[in-house]
């Protein structure tokens, strides 16, 4: 009887844990479906200002090498998403961006990787948080710039559906490409325009990063999560399994007692 009330006191644990697994399931989906409809919103924008910038590309200071990169880790607030933020890690050393100035973007990041060279802040718990972070992040970033002389290139390292993703943000993309000639009629300088648009561009681009990141979070959260709730529902049948099994020989029990009392009577 005592192992009886055992199995079902552990099944009453399962039942509790597979109630707060479903919950950060579907918290997860429904951050998956909401952050992708962003998601693909913002490539539109970041689309369009790409345009902006190729129409304005006369009016753009001539490149130059940057004197330094800048390397931008996008990693998670919260846990049960694999290695996505190993991935990152593993992705940034392989590329030797460890010995650049970095910042750690997330918190389960932070507790990975220590140096002089590095600044953590915190990350983005989803979607509706996420153009707020982007602040923090070019905050960051000037941060990093204070005290090191000559232009910073950035670099984003995210973690995609099936890769690392690692892209240079700065210097911008065709940064002195020609336009045919012509610049577009404003009521400002061109210039002055031209450096507005390639303000905008790095933030909605970051944006557009951080989105994919999080949504890419989040699916292998939800993977976790159903992996997880399967392992719990094997358990809980083999332990149900094995509740019956006790209980028929409990019964067979009680039935040849009952048996050899009557045989007793006799």
């Amino acid at each position: 009887m005592s192992l009886r009330r055992e199995i079902d006191a552990r099944l009453n644990l399962y039942d509790d844990l597979s109630g707060i697994l479903g919950a950060m399931r579907s918290f997860a989906l429904a951050e998956l479906h909401r952050v992708g409809r962003n998601e693909a919103a913002q490539q539109l924008v970041v689309q369009s200002l790409s345009a902006a910038l190729d129409d304005l590309a006369e009016a753009l200071p001539a490149p130059s090498q940057p004197a330094y990169d800048i390397w931008l880790l996008f990693g998670s607030v919260r846990g049960f998403c694999g290695s996505f933020n190993e991935d990152v890690i593993r992705a940034w050393r392989n590329a030797d961006g460890a010995s650049c100035p970095t910042l750690l973007f997330g918190e389960r990041l932070h507790g990975l990787v220590g140096g002089a060279a590095l600044l953590c802040i915190g990350g983005a718990n989803g979607g509706l948080d996420a153009p707020v972070a982007i602040d923090r992040i070019l905050a960051g970033i000037n941060e990093l710039r204070r005290g090191r002389s000559g232009e910073s290139g950035l670099i984003a390292c995210i973690r995609d559906d099936d890769k690392i993703n690692i892209r240079r943000l700065l210097p911008l993309p065709g940064n002195g490409r020609t336009a045919g000639g012509y610049l577009p009629l404003t009521h400002e300088p061109a210039p002055r325009i031209a450096a507005g648009v390639a303000e905008h561009y790095l933030f909605h681009n970051l944006l557009a990063l951080l989105l994919r990141s999080i949504r890419v979070e989040n699916h292998m959260r939800l993977m976790q999560m159903e992996t997880a709730l399967r392992h719990l529902e094997q358990g809980s049948e083999e332990l149900k399994r094995q509740r019956n099994r006790l209980r028929q020989e409990e019964i067979v029990e009680e039935i040849e007692l009952m048996i050899g009392i009557k045989r007793s009577a006799v």
